[in-house]
């Protein structure tokens, strides 16, 4: 036999050595190991998608912690995607609290922060809320969202410094109050009352506050309620120090209670429809607000008052959104006041109030709807026509159907949006449980047409009226990532953009109704 001279054998050991690592814990090793700084990010890149036992390498990666800072920052992105909550105490060590700022360390820290919201580990919620504080507005940013991640209510205090920030940077002010409502603290709720009308230059925070809000839930209502009232007077006096004019005031509110909804809600928005101002188009403002949220409370008491000011208002856009209204309080109660104001009059004056007939009407509507599409058979511009036969095919599927759920759960598949949208609300109305997978495969049916949008805005409506009916539990937040999803694949859609922010909204109660 023969055997290998000595001098082979340590070539042999040290092609060994050089060999590359298998796993990601011989990557991370590595990365440890290497004096130079490319070799360690090489290295690094290697361990985040090597096989092999993730947590085996937390010790090397911690050691990499203690490092430069880009290694730092690399190594900390890799603990947060193992998601071991071992890696909080090491990666909070090596936060860099100096005030460098230098971009490596700020990006170390940056990407420190994430990492530690990723592992929802609370207890480093005060060394985030000290990078709230970062003159590095990416850094800022990061631990705000951090402190959102984590959801605990010790983290409320440092966001609240952020949005009282008269001159904080308007993003970070915007990622604060988004935080405030995934912790869900009541603390937060004058902050956010207050930021629904807060401007800048170039910035307003209605948009952030509003959603906050819809997560806080019930601690928002009497605030809001008194806001549409005008009994708050302490931020009538800050909103007129701002020049924020009455109406505007009452309107806000009026629109994100319809949101939050709660036992003061509907007589406080009952009070609106009934508000004066000397400028007609405020007191319009108001009022309009105030229906279209009495419309999504489902408030069959508003359907009179509403049923008023549609037959007195003049202005064609307020008409067709009172009539909106009516159609989602889905009350058999307004079909009276629907048919007499799709009665008579030029037949642009008349579409909403049809559209909102084929709503909720039946057999009684038809010849009404029909009627009203044969006179758009010649001479209608064709979004019209393709309008008002969709109205016909609604009030035909409410023959077939004759108001079993089961038929209109099938009709969510319905080649026709307008069947479609109608189905959502008749569905979402019943409030059956067992629909709420339907509903939310409406949601998130993709969308290229404003007849589609108003099916998906309808899903959205259905699934909430569904999901306060019957808590859904752990299946809420599987719908929720199904939401999450969709809207992830439509971003930069000027189309979708505002019913997405509501299906976001509905997608955060239910994560948050889900143990």
């Amino acid at each position: 036999m023969r055997h290998l001279h000595p001098a082979a054998l340590a070539v042999l050991a040290l092609l060994a050595a050089c060999a590359d690592p298998k796993d990601v814990e011989g990557w991370a090793e590595r990365a440890a190991s290497r004096n130079r700084l490319d070799e360690k990010l090489a290295a690094l890149a290697q361990a985040r998608t090597a096989p092999g036992e993730k947590k085996a390498a937390l010790k090397p990666l911690a050691e990499v912690l203690k490092q430069a800072p880009r290694a730092r920052a690399e190594a900390a992105v890799i603990l947060g995607e193992i998601g071991d909550p071992s890696a909080a105490r090491p990666l909070m060590e090596a936060i860099d609290l100096s005030g460098k700022t230098e971009r490596d360390v700020n990006d170390a820290n940056q990407k420190i922060a994430t990492a530690l919201g990723l592992l929802r580990a609370r207890e480093a919620i005060p060394a985030l809320a000290r990078l709230t504080t970062s003159q590095d507005p990416f850094t800022q940013v990061a631990a705000i969202d951090a402190l959102g991640a984590i959801g605990d209510p010790a983290g409320v205090d440092p966001l609240l410094v952020v949005v009282n920030d008269e001159q904080g940077e308007p993003f970070a002010i915007k990622k604060a109050l988004l935080a405030l409502g995934r912790i869900g603290d009541a603390r937060a709720v004058p902050a956010v009352v207050r930021m629904l009308y807060a401007q800048r230059p170039g910035s307003s925070f209605f948009a952030e506050a509003a959603f906050a809000a819809s997560q806080l839930g019930a601690p928002m209502s009497a605030p809001l309620s008194a806001v549409v009232e005008g009994k708050d007077a302490a931020l009538s006096r800050w909103a007129a120090s701002k020049g924020v004019h009455p109406a505007a005031l009452r309107a806000k509110a009026a629109q994100v209670l319809g949101d939050v909804g709660g036992p003061g809600a509907v007589a406080a928005l009952l009070s609106a429809l009934g508000y004066s101002d000397a400028d007609p188009s405020a007191q319009l403002f108001v009022r309009v607000f105030a229906a279209e949220s009495l419309g999504r409370l489902r408030a069959v008491q508003a359907v009179t008052p509403i049923a008023a000011q549609l037959k007195a208002s003049k202005d064609p856009n307020a008409r067709d959104r009172y009539a909106e209204a009516l159609a989602r309080i889905g009350d058999a109660s307004a079909l009276p006041p629907l048919r007499a104001a799709a009665t008579g009059g030029a037949l642009e004056a008349r579409e909403g109030p049809l559209d909102a007939l084929s709503l909720i009407g039946g057999d009684a509507e038809r010849a009404l709807v029909a009627g009203a599409a044969r006179e758009c058979a010649t001479g209608c511009p064709v979004t019209r026509k393709a309008t008002l036969d969709g109205m016909v095919a609604r009030l035909e599927a409410a023959h077939a159907c004759a108001g079993a759920v089961g038929c209109w759960a099938g009709k969510l598949n319905d080649p026709s949006a307008a069947v479609r949208d109608r189905a959502a609300l008749e569905v979402g109305r019943a409030g059956d449980a067992a629909q709420a997978g339907a509903l939310t495969e409406a949601i998130v049916k993709q969308v290229q047409s404003d007849a589609e949008l108003a099916a998906r805005y309808h899903a959205v409506l259905g699934l909430d009226w569904v999901s306060q009916r019957a808590p859904l539990g752990p299946k809420g937040a599987e719908l929720a990532a199904a939401i999450d999803k969709m809207v992830a694949g439509d971003k930069g859609r000027t189309l979708t953009a505002a019913v997405n922010e509501d299906a976001l909204r509905l997608a955060g109660r239910l994560r948050r109704a889900s143990p």
